[in-house]
Parts: C-alpha cells; structure tokens; sequence
C-alpha cells in the first residue's frame, strides 16, 4: 500500500511540475527565430506594461506594417497575437501561484480595461480566469493534501 501511494505521489508531483512549467515557462512560449528575437526580447521585457505594435516596431527599427508582414510570414501569428499570448501565459502562472484577485493580475499584466482581459483570457483559454484558476487549482490542492498526508 505504501508503495502504491508512493507511486501516487511521485505521479502527482510530475504533474504539478509539467502544470507549472506548462504555464509559467515564458521561453517556450515564443518560437526560436532568429530574424525576430530582438522582437520576442522586447515583448518578454515589456509585456506587463500597455505596450503595442507600434512600440515593438520602433524598438527593432521596423515600421508597423513591415513588422507585421514580417511575424505573420515567419509564425503565423501577429505582434499583438504573441504580445497577448505572454501575458496570458504570466496569467496562469499568477493564478497558479498567488491569491492575488483578477483585478491585481489584469493591471499587473498591462491591461487598463479588465473586462477587455476577461475577454482576451476566454478567447485564449475557453473560459474565465477565475474558473481556468479553480480548476488548476484542485491538481494542485491534490497534491498538498496528498503531500501531507504521506508525511503524517
């Protein structure tokens, strides 16, 4: 029986650890591309501020419309497409890792409008924050409980 939930709990801290890095791993996020790694550089630099295209384009010395020509071709994706899918990632992970409310994480994300975050996270996750956090959050209350339960 010990053996068993030993095996449990090894099983259960794998996935708490993929969970985690899954949602909290800001490098696997963004393609390794070396045309744009000073874009993605300045994205993973400034994501938690209001920035835009025009901010990533005039950082690398590229005009807006050039700029997005050129992430489209190379990923498939816009400049505001990976801007928004960083912050979305840093979202999970604060959600994961802090009590702080939707609010806190909107504004610390860079979002001036939450109503316009809620949106952004249900259209990238499928449903709301608060409900992507309850539902991460029982693995997560799994594994302490059953943490605790094998050290007593």
């Amino acid at each position: 029986m010990k053996q068993q939930l030993d095996s449990f709990l090894v099983a259960t801290r794998l996935e708490k650890q993929a969970a985690l890095k899954q949602w909290c791993a800001p490098e696997s996020i963004f393609p390794s591309n070396p045309k744009l790694s000073q874009v993605f550089q300045f994205i993973e630099t400034n994501y938690h501020q209001s920035i835009t295209l025009c901010d990533v384009a005039k950082s690398v010395g590229y005009s807006a419309a050039y700029l997005t020509d050129l992430v489209r071709r190379q990923t498939g994706k816009t400049v505001n497409h990976w801007i928004v899918e960083r912050r979305i990632a840093e979202a999970c992970c604060l959600l994961l890792e802090t009590d702080r409310t939707v609010h806190e994480i909107a504004e610390a994300l860079g979002y001036q409008n939450v109503g316009y975050f809620f949106r952004q996270f249900r259209q990238h996750q499928g449903t709301t924050p608060q409900a992507w956090r309850k539902s991460h959050q029982k693995t997560m209350n799994c594994t302490r409980f059953c943490n605790s339960q094998a050290t007593h």
